[in-house]
């Protein structure tokens, strides 16, 4: 399956399925040796994470994108494995607010849907014209196939 995305009123959703069990899964987003393995869009050539799996913890993400180290800080608000996660991370337009990321595992018939919801987006550019949730929603559509691509070498 590809990985489908929407984006309407600063709202992101990406749902994509895979073949592996829901543990396995949600595994993959919540151990730091996992998931550094798939994080990130297709330039990132490194990731760092700490990763404090419950509510109040830390869920930081630092990417490595043509040779800068791009950070990723954000804290758990919701953490109930292997059924859902949530986090919030500092908005780019104004660190005073929040952009709030949930993540659902839902067990289908041969696997495993994930909902993710990003919430919060602000309605700004980026360097080079280029509105910040089409960057964000390439780096989700990326991350979701680099995913699929873990789970299937780890099996």
């Amino acid at each position: 399956m590809k990985t489908e995305t929407k984006f309407e009123d600063g709202k992101l959703t990406v749902t994509r399925i895979y073949e592996a069990p829901r543990e396995a899964v949600f595994e993959a987003w919540v151990e730091t040796s996992k998931v550094q393995q798939w994080w990130g869009c297709d330039s990132t050539t490194h990731v760092r994470s700490e990763i404090e799996p419950k509510v109040g913890g830390c869920y930081n993400h630092h990417m490595t994108i043509h040779g800068t180290e791009y950070p990723g800080e954000a804290t758990f608000i919701e953490y109930d494995p292997p059924s859902r996660l949530c986090y919030t991370s500092p908005s780019p337009a104004d660190p005073a607010e929040s952009m709030t990321v949930s993540v659902d595992f839902i067990e289908v018939e041969g696997g495993t849907l994930v909902r993710l919801v990003h919430a919060g987006i602000p309605d700004m550019k980026v360097p080079g014209d280029t509105p910040l949730y089409e960057i964000i929603q390439g780096g989700w559509s990326a991350a979701f196939r680099k995913l699929d691509g873990f789970l299937k070498t780890a099996a």
